[in-house]
């Protein structure tokens, strides 16, 4: 047992025994019972086992099993049963079996009953607060729990929408650059490629990576689109990255869809592509710029795949980054527009 899980019963032990020797030590009477003629002892340890049992029984079984699961109607029912139980138990020991022992006072089994009900009801309160405290604060612990799981299951579902889709394409585009020209750019772009691969099967799984992989990922990425254009439609592509970004993290591949889009719909042969992508820091915030020229010939055949990867990274932007995150996507006449801005956390070093 870890020490956190040792504190408890530590604590509760020392509350109980707190409690016990105020009574041994403080206490003169007792109902029928003295002091002075030691008749108190007895009924002071066996009062004190049926207020344990009272307390825990009601705090760690009744109210998590019964109370919890709204089952109130059964559960005040089992409370009462177990309340007047050990108050019965308590009262005819003490009337019955030890005054008779060890106490030549004689007092009503009424008194006896009365001065049970007191202090059981004390006990009684004391459990009730403990118990429904202890289920509130286990009850959020499991919801927090429930929430981040389904926020991984979610993740990892929408990561795995996202990067198939990214890895086929950049596939295709090595084997038909490679079936066009038998040269060194092949060969480049293969190498590109496989470190593409690497970060998106391995690194990526973390849920936060240095920003300065996920800029290096971008790069080469851009690389390998623009070493598919011809140079006039290559030196049509602005992509600059300006600021100091080092000792940041980012959620992996959160910034690419909007970036596989502006290739994806900017890239028009019968026209300039006029292509911008724009990153800058201002302080602990990424601003990612991006436009591209609309191809209005294409609108129909790729409107209804066009949105899966758009509508994946902003449900990944709402999970991971929930009042961090600023994302405008302007579709004017002619151009596409991206502005997105990220709140980041600096690594504590």
């Amino acid at each position: 047992m870890k020490l956190k899980g040792r504190i408890e019963p530590i604590i509760h032990f020392f509350i109980w025994g707190s409690f016990f020797f105020i009574v041994w030590l403080e206490v003169r009477t007792l109902g029928s019972f003295r002091k002075q003629d030691e008749s108190i002892y007895l009924p002071m340890v066996w009062s004190t086992i049926l207020n344990i049992l009272l307390f825990y029984i009601n705090a760690l079984y009744l109210i998590p099993r019964f109370f919890s699961k709204h089952q109130y109607r059964l559960y005040f029912i089992l409370l009462i049963v177990l309340y007047m139980g050990i108050v019965l138990i308590n009262s005819i020991f003490d009337h019955f079996y030890a005054i008779s022992l060890f106490s030549s006072e004689k007092e009503s089994f009424f008194s006896d009953i009365t001065l049970n009900f007191q202090t059981k009801t004390f006990i009684l309160s004391l459990s009730l607060g403990y118990g429904l405290s202890k289920n509130w604060i286990n009850s959020n612990k499991l919801q927090q729990q429930l929430v981040s799981d389904k926020l991984t299951t979610e993740l990892k579902y929408l990561k795995a929408q996202i990067n198939p889709h990214f890895l086929f394409n950049t596939l295709n585009m090595a084997y038909a650059s490679a079936i066009k020209s038998n040269d060194e750019g092949t060969a480049d772009i293969i190498e590109k490629l496989s470190g593409l691969m690497r970060y998106v099967l391995y690194e990526s799984n973390e849920e936060k990576v240095l920003l300065e992989k996920e800029i290096n990922y971008i790069d080469n990425y851009i690389n390998l689109q623009m070493q598919r254009m011809s140079t006039e439609l290559a030196d049509q592509v602005k992509y600059e990255v300006k600021g100091n970004y080092q000792n940041l993290r980012i959620a992996p591949m959160i910034l690419i869809p909007f970036i596989e889009n502006v290739f994806k719909h900017g890239i028009m042969l019968s026209k300039k592509a006029e292509i911008s992508i724009l990153i800058f820091f201002n302080f602990d915030t990424l601003i990612l710029e991006t436009k591209n020229l609309k191809n209005s010939g294409a609108v129909e055949i790729k409107k209804e795949n066009s949105g899966i990867g758009m509508n994946n990274v902003k449900e990944r932007l709402l999970l991971l980054y929930p009042n961090q995150h600023h994302l405008e996507i302007n579709n004017e006449e002619f151009f596409f527009r991206v502005r997105l801005e990220i709140k980041l956390k600096q690594i504590q070093l």
